[in-house]
């Protein structure tokens, strides 16, 4: 009778740890990312999706689904001819409910690209900004389901930094040096050796326009500091560690397995009293 209760508990202890491994050793992170985070208005640009830290098993994932969300006041809608399938994984998108379904014949177990969707961002909305997000993200390994958590990216609509164009003139000559932003334009002035007063304009106007230049090339690089610093904190946000999936044995489940043995070890203490009690 004794052998027999301590078979059930050691079975029942055994069942929860085999349960516990299997549901949280299972994970992957999903990522997304664009190639610009400021798009003129009326353009078009591209999302990309990514799977990577795939421990899902010794097969690997062969379907992924989830659901995509837009701000439509910023974006034009899409349709399935927007969202493509990359690395042989095949798309499909329901328009009615934002949901995105990918499939392979083989499957993957390393870090992968697996969709692009080309969005477009509306007229006369200029200064806005517009989130995009994919959410309730699950793969299959085709024994398992596994949730990875939500990814998002934001996009600020506004016009895209152009060229600058500075012309000095140099003894009658034109010479042009192309930077970004803002154009400077120097009047050619005529090469006159009687009239000094004109060459002393000329190199006047050569050295504003250098210091002109110097002072646009500081603005220009503070404002892509600051681009380049934007673009780094959004794309911390949307794949920050704390959101990363967890693997390993949960605190609760712990104690529960530490619980179960002290009822075993209780129950085996009244069986021997008792068994000396019938001696």
């Amino acid at each position: 009778m004794k052998s027999k209760i301590l078979s059930v508990i050691l079975i029942i202890m055994v069942a929860i740890f085999a349960m516990t491994t299997a549901v949280n050793a299972l994970s992957f992170t999903a990522t997304m990312s664009t190639n610009s985070t400021t798009v003129p208005e009326a353009t078009e640009f591209t999302v990309k999706i990514k799977v990577s830290n795939l421990d899902v098993g010794s097969n690997g994932i062969n379907s992924l689904t989830g659901f995509l969300k837009y701000d439509s006041e910023v974006f034009e809608s899409i349709s399935e001819s927007n969202v493509e399938g990359l690395n042989s994984w095949s798309a499909t998108y329901d328009d009615s409910n934002g949901k995105i379904k990918l499939t392979k014949s083989m499957f993957v177990s390393s870090t992968q690209e697996v969709l692009s969707i080309t969005f477009k961002t509306k007229s006369g909305v200029n200064g806005k900004k517009g989130s995009i997000s994919f959410n309730d993200i699950t793969a299959s390994n085709s024994e398992t389901d596994i949730p990875a958590t939500a990814i998002s990216t934001s996009i600020t609509v506004g016009a895209g930094e152009s060229g600058n164009t500075i012309t000095a003139v140099t003894n009658g000559n034109n010479t042009t040096n192309t930077n970004s932003l803002n154009t400077v334009t120097v009047n050619p002035v005529a090469n006159n050796a009687s009239v000094g007063n004109t060459s002393n304009q000329a190199r006047n106007n050569t050295t504003n326009n250098v210091a002109n230049y110097a002072n646009n090339n500081t603005a220009n690089n503070a404002a892509n500091n600051q681009a380049v610093s934007s673009y780094v904190n959004t794309m911390k946000n949307t794949t920050s560690d704390s959101d990363m999936p967890k693997t390993g044995v949960s605190d609760n489940l712990l104690f529960l397995a530490i619980a179960a043995i002290a009822v075993a070890l209780m129950f085996y203490i009244k069986i021997e009293k008792l068994n000396k009690d019938i001696r």
